[in-house]
């Protein structure tokens, strides 16, 4: 296994790809919950994507859009299943972290499903803390939020 680290953005035909491929995951997971949820996400724009390869195969992704002024958004964290628990994702979160950082950013902040415990503690173990839902999830108990600060000097 060669793995390769590659940054872009939204518009990476490898990244559509593999977010589909999420989608699908989640929707086979989730059900209707899935659905519901693409329906209230926002559609952003300007993705600072991270994606990982295998050989020229797409195994992982993860990516961040801005929230507001000091804060992005960590959106689109999937490894294939044959390559979870080899500490793929923590790997992406932190050049996720290490980017916004570069680029000014205080915080970072996600929504995961309350369906998801294995999420919850991933990013937990990652010092990401619980906090009020934020918009669009204000009021949807199914989700659950979380937050980061940026605290490390690059």
């Amino acid at each position: 296994m060669v793995l390769k680290i590659v940054f872009t953005d939204e518009n990476n035909e490898n990244f559509i790809r593999i977010d589909q491929e999420q989608s699908d995951y989640y929707n086979d997971l989730l059900g209707a919950i899935a659905i519901d949820y693409r329906n209230i996400c926002l559609d952003y724009k300007d993705h600072f994507v991270v994606l990982v390869f295998d050989d020229d195969l797409p195994i992982a992704c993860g990516s961040f859009v801005e929230y507001c002024k000091d804060t992005v958004e960590l959106k689109n964290l999937y490894v294939k299943e044959d390559y979870r628990n080899q500490g793929l994702g923590n790997t992406i979160v932190k050049k996720l972290e290490e980017e916004s950082k570069i680029e000014g950013y205080d915080f970072i902040i996600l929504e995961t499903n309350i369906h998801m415990p294995i999420a919850i503690s991933f990013y937990s173990k990652l010092n990401y803390n619980l906090i009020e839902n934020y918009p669009p999830f204000v009021g949807n108990e199914l989700c659950v939020c979380m937050k980061k600060k940026l605290w490390y000097i690059l």
